[in-house]
């Protein structure tokens, strides 16, 4: 059992790889064919339907892991507040052509609806440490309200200033928004 585990995450983790890969060259998801994602594995296409549903699939699960890894890393984080976020604008940055096609125009509202609602969740357990599920009614306002700003903010710095501006920056404004502040 434990063998075949490993087989299935190897697997999926081919295929995300793949769909990756793709992304980076096409820079557009609807560009990216299942046959493609497979051929750049080396999978087939019945063993690619064995794992997810369609390429949004893949790419969700992608990102949700993504995101894992940097709830991961601003849980632990022990350094100033105004700069916890550069671990999150750091990993923006690394993903953002990924991001990129994503946009409206190419139809993956679905994916980025949960990518919206997973950073509620962070937002929630940064909020409330340790009560990460569900989202509790009297801090969920709260984290949809920090988890929207953040993530429009992202999309700001993916779609805008191209990620120019330093994720150490990006950190310090976006603390300062929380705060109340407005910065320059």
């Amino acid at each position: 059992m434990v063998s075949r585990n490993r087989s299935v995450r190897r697997t999926k983790a081919a295929l995300q790889s793949a769909l990756v890969d793709l992304l980076l060259e096409h820079r557009n998801l609807q560009a990216v064919t299942v046959q493609a994602i497979c051929d750049r594995a080396s999978i087939s296409r019945s063993t690619f339907y064995l794992h997810f549903e369609n390429k949004e699939e893949v790419l969700s699960t992608y990102l949700i892991q993504m995101i894992g890894r940097v709830h991961d890393a601003l849980r632990a984080w022990a350094g100033p507040d105004d700069s916890r976020w550069t671990v999150y604008f750091a990993h923006i940055a690394h993903i953002a052509p990924i991001l990129s096609s994503l946009s409206d125009r190419s139809g993956s509202h679905a994916i980025l609806s949960r990518y919206e609602r997973q950073f509620a969740v962070i937002m929630q357990d940064l909020l409330m440490p340790g009560r990460v599920t569900p989202l509790e009614p009297a801090v969920s306002y709260q984290a949809h309200y920090f988890s929207g700003g953040l993530l429009s903010l992202t999309w700001w710095w993916v779609e805008q200033d191209h990620c120019v501006t330093p994720a150490q920056e990006m950190s310090r404004r976006y603390h300062a928004l929380c705060s109340g502040q407005l910065c320059p």
